[in-house]
């Protein structure tokens, strides 16, 4: 009787035992199948965004093409966009790195769209210039033709010269801002999302500076005390080299003219102090701050 209630048991024990291998290879083969999905959805997601970013390199090398007064701007960020791709395809696919490189592209396209926007303002703007610069050239053939209005116009300068004609500047501001998916800016005062720091300021009426073109830089420094973004250089008459941030050229017509622009940072802006200087040629007309939190 004894012998038969083990056989029973031993039975029950094989049973179940079977039952929980077969209930495993189900459960591990469809984990699997599970893992395979998930690894096969990743490489796919990896893929586009590999796409995409070739598709971003191609747009930055088309506007490259043009004759644009932004270009070193453009290639440092086709070097970043391109340093993105290989650091991309170099790593290991997980969930984690498709979404932190899927926002890198969206940060890559606003700024693509901010260059795109300023780059198609300048070729407008070089235009414009390049007609006024060939009607100035007209009236300066016409000019030549009347020695006497010649002679007239130089004693005018010479005496606005003698008075000590300047170009001044104000009403400064400056603020953090967000370029929203419609395009539109919203301001912010965090660091974190600062994406863009708009800098406001208006050239004062002066109406004994000759109506021409006048070159404005804007200096950016960071908390640490260094120009942020990609700063290029200009020297001033003495030698003293001025970093600057972005440079702009405005008709200028004896009027008040407003202006505003955007400075791109190198990444993430850092909490502080941001100082910004405004220069004509090369000597400061304007100096305010910006503390982001």
């Amino acid at each position: 009787m004894s012998t038969k209630s083990t056989d029973t048991t031993l039975r029950f024990l094989v049973i179940a035992l079977a039952i929980l291998l077969v209930s495993l290879g189900i459960y591990t083969f469809k984990f699997y199948n599970e893992v395979q999905e998930n690894e096969a959805q990743l490489l796919k997601e990896k893929a586009l965004i590999i796409e995409e970013l070739d598709e971003e390199i191609e747009r930055y090398n088309l506007i490259l093409k043009e004759n644009t007064a932004i270009t070193a701007q453009l290639e440092t960020a086709k070097t970043e966009i391109l340093s993105l791709q290989k650091q991309l395809e170099g790593q290991e696919v997980t969930r984690d790195l498709v979404q932190r490189y899927q926002l890198e592209l969206r940060k890559l396209r606003r700024e693509r769209e901010v260059f795109f926007t300023q780059n198609d303002s300048l070729l407008r703007e070089t235009q414009r210039l390049s007609e006024l610069q060939q009607r100035t050239q007209e009236a300066l053939d016409r000019a030549t033709r009347q020695q006497d209005s010649i002679i007239v116009e130089n004693k005018t300068l010479n005496i606005k010269v003698g008075k000590g004609e300047l170009v001044t500047a104000g009403s400064f501001s400056a603020r953090g801002v967000i370029q929203r998916n419609n395009g539109r800016f919203t301001t912010t005062a965090r660091a974190k999302r600062t994406e863009m720091i708009q800098v406001n300021y208006q050239v004062n009426e002066n109406k004994l500076i000759a109506q021409r073109d006048l070159v404005f830089y804007t200096q950016v420094k960071g908390p640490n005390g260094q120009v942020i973004g990609t700063p290029r250089e200009i020297a001033s008459p003495d030698g003293t080299i001025i970093k600057y941030n972005n440079r702009i050229i405005i008709p200028y017509k004896n009027e008040t003219y407003k202006i505003s622009e955007l400075i791109l940072g190198r990444g993430d802006f850092d909490e502080g102090t941001y100082t910004i200087t405004v220069f004509h040629n090369t000597r400061e007309v304007l100096s305010g701050a910006l503390n982001l939190k």
